[in-house]
């Protein structure tokens, strides 16, 4: 008993079969955590869609949009800013933007990277434990890949989800002059890629024709204007012609037998484009003889 009057008790460490007990329990409790993350928001299918997602920003077209308290067109809303501001001052406005869209994809693209070999080191270690003893820090790393893997995807998750925030245009007009209006905002529209529709644009023997369409779009939208180039592959690559569609097909006449060539598409440039890092490509060849376009389908 101590002078204070409270009984003393020896205080014994725990066990060693009492800590391997623990150590087990935890073990197999990261295991099932990590299986459950692996069998379904890590699973093969997840995967493929969180990448399939990322391309598809990666391959959009960004526009800006302007947005007045005062009720305008879009073209006269355009046009005000593009007379007030002038080129050089909306083109610097448009250079931000464009590198607020590069940080953002460049920002997905490793948070994807993380993940994928995040996903391999935790596949790694559970196949590990299944065959030999792992060690403590091997547990504490692991648990700190999971706890990391988890931030990586709620990050990833919600940078695709959101959008470069609306610049206000008020702070960037030229100081001698009073704002045009009492709030401006420039904000980005995210446009699908287009896309050469590889089944249907079919080669003949001195035509091909081209259709493509818009990623994410259930039909045709009216009003839109695409530009197609053709050009030779071989010996050297040259444009042979350039085309305006206001459809969605295309079908260009008098080309060579047996020769190879390279088709491109993309929306009209507009002013409001900022940013469109990618363009489709096809490669098609024409047919070697007539007899073989008994085979082949034309533009209907």
């Amino acid at each position: 008993m101590t002078s204070s009057g409270f009984p003393v008790h020896a205080v014994t460490p725990p066990s060693r079969e009492e800590n391997v007990v623990a150590d087990i329990n935890s073990l197999s409790d990261l295991k099932y955590r990590i299986q459950e993350l692996l069998q379904s928001t890590l699973d093969h299918s997840s995967i493929t869609v969180m990448q399939e997602k990322l391309l598809l920003k990666q391959r959009s077209s960004y526009h800006f949009v302007i947005q007045t308290e005062e009720p305008r067109s879009t073209s006269d809303s355009i046009n005000v800013i593009w007379c007030y501001l002038g080129p050089d001052r909306l083109w610097h406005v448009k250079s931000w933007i464009r590198t607020q869209i590069e940080l953002l994809l460049a920002y997905l693209e490793m948070l994807f990277q993380e993940i994928t070999i995040s996903r391999q080191n935790l596949e790694a270690f559970v196949a590990k434990c299944e065959q030999v003893e792992v060690d403590t820090d091997e547990v504490a790393s692991a648990e700190q890949k999971l706890q990391q893997i988890q931030q990586y995807i709620r990050d990833f998750e919600e940078r695709m989800a959101s959008n470069i925030e609306p610049l206000t245009l008020n702070s960037l007009f030229l100081c001698g002059r009073g704002p045009l209006f009492s709030l401006v905002q420039m904000s980005v529209l995210t446009l699908g890629p287009v896309m050469f529709n590889r089944e249907k644009s079919l080669p003949s023997y001195n035509s091909i024709c081209l259709f493509w369409y818009i990623v994410g779009e259930q039909s045709e939208e009216s009003g839109c204007v695409f530009r197609v180039e053709v050009k030779s592959v071989a010996p050297q690559e040259k444009l042979l012609r350039e085309a305006i569609c206001f459809n969605y097909v295309y079908s260009v006449q008098n080309l060579k037998p047996n020769t190879c060539y390279k088709f491109t598409v993309k929306r009209m440039p507009k002013i409001t484009l900022v940013y469109e890092p990618w363009i489709d490509t096809l490669h098609l060849k024409t047919l070697s003889s007539r007899q073989q376009n008994k085979g082949s389908k034309g533009c209907q």
